[in-house]
């Protein structure tokens, strides 16, 4: 799960392809790196602790830059 968050991070905060994640992820497919997204979406839309954790984060990440 932190993975999946970290790739889903990465794919909504920057403009890096799906290639370019996997591989800093220990050189990952891009199906990886899609899944995880499409995973932590539909977990963020059933999973109120997700969403908060998601939502704190995203917010942290964008004040930061």
């Amino acid at each position: 799960l932190p993975r999946h968050l970290a790739m889903a991070l990465s794919r909504e905060l920057t403009e890096s392809s799906l290639p370019a994640i996997g591989e800093a992820f220990g050189g990952r497919d891009h199906a990886t790196v899609l899944y995880a997204c499409h995973k932590i979406q539909k977990e963020r839309q059933k999973d109120g602790k997700i969403k908060k954790v998601l939502e704190e984060l995203l917010g942290r990440f964008k004040q930061g830059l």
